[in-house]
């Protein structure tokens, strides 16, 4: 009976791992309002005489309408006071150095607006003005109408589709210059929305479950970051009356409901952490090739790389693709009727052009230095897109790690975050700095800006205003590496194969 037990567990399980490859989604849903109802929150503030004007009770008086219990404690409160919560909110009445790295380590989940926190719970760098900053209409007065507005980073987290949010300005708050605070998350961060077009002012950004945080260590649980003052919620913006019935003042003043959407996702449960198992990887692949074109586009008989590009068509073709291959110089319609093109790191940037930019189907690219035309990215190289180890075209000595900041998601191959060996050997490593709407995978160790491997989703929002008609993914391969790959590289070209063509 133990045997039997056992062995059901182990096929329990494998059910569960093959399910996860098998649906490749980034994100769990939004847990509804009505599984959230008589949730236990911890409200951390300044207490009953905090010497500064705040809303902290009509915060309280919210959050108990959408149905939390909350208990209400000040800065000075043990950690242990979050035993049992289901939430953590923090107010920045909560005087940041009495808390510290107090909730930095909890596996609860943590909503805050406590922006001089930030650095202590590890969601931005350390240095005032440069990676977090407060705006008050007293010591900012310019700056404190300029962030009276925000902009839409990002159009297909979860967040941001349930808002609404467009990638144009939204009041925030109302017709009048307040404080509100701004962080620069690291690369394991998603920013939602942000201050004056630029995503290192982020309004409103997140951090899933397992997702490496500014300072490096992984997320305990999720956190997420809002722009709050502490005697502002009173003029978060919200439509009422007959300005409710007009669309576009809906997704002006969505100041009410940006702050319960980005709540309601800290306390919906994360998704399940993926687990790594190649062989299953590699069958979810199977279950979901069989019938499904891919278009490998290369430098056709080119030097360096023939037989690593010969070696990937065979990868596919074993794991039931039918591949079919395309010179660089094809013209683009060569893409109609397939299910996936692969452009190769062989093709030149200059042979390719433009192509392959704005078909409806999914594209990864193992080259970087298309990024800009692929409106992965700007247009500056060497700042927007480059490489480690190019020979006379690099600073930078070649690398055979990457560091994986975003362990959660089904493209990093269930992984853990920190270092891992993608080459045998150190090679040339190319790089993007991509927007707020793609999910980093990866980054060049030691240089958490660029960004080795990561993933748009149909539409998102690129560089330029560009909506992606499909996936797009980065997943940088120089001429020779697909031989040269580990098996945890080879893992995550398999992770990212799979989530292009399933996600």
């Amino acid at each position: 009976m133990t045997r039997f037990v056992t062995r059901l567990r182990a096929l329990g399980a494998l059910l569960l791992l093959a399910a996860a490859f098998a649906l490749p989604q980034a994100h769990a849903a939004l847990a509804p309002w009505t599984a959230l109802r008589g949730k236990s929150v911890l409200f951390v503030t300044g207490g009953a005489h905090s010497p500064q004007p705040n809303d902290d009770a009509l915060v309280r008086r919210h959050l108990r309408k959408l149905g939390f219990l909350v208990r209400t404690v000040d800065a000075s409160a043990p950690e242990s006071a979050a035993a049992g919560a289901s939430l953590i909110v923090l107010s920045s009445t909560a005087d940041a150095h009495a808390l510290g790295r107090k909730y930095a380590d909890s596996t609860v989940p943590l909503f805050t607006w406590n922006t001089y926190d930030y650095p202590n719970l590890g969601l931005t760098g350390p240095v005032l003005h440069r990676d977090f900053e407060v705006i008050d209409p007293i010591q900012h007065y310019p700056d404190s109408f300029a962030v009276l507005y925000a902009y839409g980073a990002n159009l297909t987290s979860q967040i941001s589709r349930a808002v609404g949010l467009r990638p144009q300005l939204f009041g925030t708050l109302y017709l009048e210059p307040e404080t509100a605070g701004w962080g620069r998350p690291g690369p394991g961060g998603t920013v939602i929305a942000d201050f004056m077009g630029l995503q290192s002012h982020a309004a409103v950004f997140t951090y899933e479950r397992d997702a490496s945080l500014a300072n490096g260590r992984p997320a305990p649980a999720r956190r997420a970051g809002f722009y709050l003052g502490s005697d502002d919620f009173h003029l978060l913006t919200a439509a009422y009356g007959p300005a409710a019935k007009d669309p576009n003042m809906r997704r002006w003043a969505i100041g009410v409901k940006l702050f319960d959407t980005a709540l309601r996702w800290a306390a919906s449960p994360p998704p399940p952490p993926p687990a790594y198992d190649p062989a299953a990887l590699e069958s979810a692949i199977r279950r979901i090739s069989h019938g499904q074109k891919v278009l490998f586009v290369e430098r056709v008989n080119a030097g360096e790389g023939r037989r690593s590009d010969e070696h990937i068509v065979a990868h596919l073709r074993r794991l039931g693709f039918t591949v079919t291959i395309a010179d660089q110089s094809a013209p683009e319609t060569r893409a109609r009727g397939q299910d996936l093109v692969i452009l190769s790191g062989t093709c030149s940037k200059w042979k390719l052009a433009n192509r392959y930019a704005n078909v409806p189907v999914p594209v990864i690219s193992l080259e970087g230095l298309m990024s800009d035309t692929l409106h992965f990215t700007g247009y500056d190289r060497y700042v927007d897109y480059g490489e480690h180890g190019e020979l006379r075209e690099s600073d930078d000595p070649p690398e055979d790690y990457l560091n994986i900041v975003g362990a959660w998601s089904p493209m990093a191959a269930g992984l853990k975050p920190g270092l891992v060996k993608f080459e045998n050997n150190p090679g040339v490593l190319k790089w993007a700095r991509p927007l707020p709407d793609a999910t980093v995978i990866a980054t060049v160790p030691n240089e958490p800006r660029e960004c080795a491997i990561f993933g748009y989703p149909k539409g998102a929002l690129m560089a330029g205003g560009f909506i992606a008609p499909a996936s797009r993914a980065l997943l940088p391969l120089d001429n020779p590496t697909f031989d040269d790959l580990t098996p945890q590289g080879k893992a995550l070209f398999d992770a990212v194969l799979l989530w292009s063509i399933g996600g």
